[in-house]
């Protein structure tokens, strides 16, 4: 079983070189991600259905692997995805949290939890995994920070 946690920084106020987002424009970037994963990851299919109460089933094909999970929003503080178990698939869950510890501080916490399906004595599958999320969700931020600084943002939203 992989189970981590990281956070990446969105806003630093002492930096008046970059743009602060707001939360509702980091809000909207992690909602587009989690219906669209595809535009953050050129390696994904996503279909995913209408969003209902605020929850949703998407289904993500990578490669040679198929994941159907349930989203839930709670709209501007977080987001979790859960593997549904009726399906053969392996068990995963994450929850994507957006933290502000002062005004304008923005910073999100990654948190995952799976189960691992390959095992290679060569290779620490897990220690591989993890930076590959790290690197994912560092990526992510920086597609929705260009997003919000541009005018793309409402027509990929859309």
């Amino acid at each position: 079983m992989l189970e981590f946690e990281h956070i990446v920084q969105v806003n630093d106020l002492s930096n008046k070189g970059i743009i602060a987002l707001t939360r509702n424009q980091l809000w909207q970037g992690l909602v587009l991600r989690a219906r669209s994963p595809e535009k953050f990851n050129h390696a994904l299919q996503c279909e995913s259905q209408a969003p209902e109460n605020n929850e949703f089933i998407r289904t993500i094909e990578a490669g040679s692997s198929s994941f159907r999970e349930r989203v839930i929003l709670y709209p501007e503080q977080k987001i979790c995805t859960k593997t549904i178990a009726e399906f053969d698939q392996i068990a995963a869950q994450s929850t994507t949290t957006i933290e502000e510890p002062e005004q304008g501080s923005l910073f999100v916490r990654f948190y995952y939890k799976r189960e691992l399906d390959i095992t290679d004595e060569r290779v620490d599958v897990g220690e591989h995994l993890k930076s590959a999320y790290v690197q994912l969700d560092r990526d992510a931020i920086a597609m929705i920070r260009l997003l919000a600084e541009s005018a793309l943002f409402d027509q990929t939203i859309n």
